[in-house]
């Protein structure tokens, strides 16, 4: 097709068809939209994987919580039954009963500088 503006002939399409290549410096139209949505999907996916990855690790961190509040009550349970083991009436009862001793009446506790002073030669 040809159009004629004052006895001047203009090609309304271009008598080449430019085929599309990356290493021309006019890319074509198609090209370009086919690489922007693969740098978009590649965009998303690594937007998706952080916020996967930041979710999961919050999960463990409250699993992780919770396991530790539990085993610090074990631990305090622990701690007050070993205590309650460790009492000397309960030592001085098993002692009575279990093995057959016997409670002392009188108990003489003296402290050495009451007692004297020994001098060594």
């Amino acid at each position: 097709m040809m159009a004629r503006i004052r006895n001047k002939k203009y090609a309304l399409l271009p008598k080449h068809k430019r085929r599309c290549s990356l290493f021309k410096p006019h890319r074509c139209l198609r090209t370009e939209c086919l690489v922007s949505t693969i740098l978009v999907g590649l965009l998303a996916m690594f937007v998706t994987w952080g916020s996967s990855a930041i979710a999961n690790a919050g999960y463990e961190f409250v699993q992780s919580r919770a396991c530790l509040e539990k085993i610090e009550k074990q631990n305090e349970i622990l701690r007050l039954e070993m205590a309650q083991l460790q009492s000397p009436q309960r030592i001085q009862d098993i002692a009575v009963s279990q093995l057959g001793m016997i409670n002392p009446e009188t108990v003489y506790m003296g402290d050495k500088d009451l007692l004297g002073k020994r001098s060594v030669k």
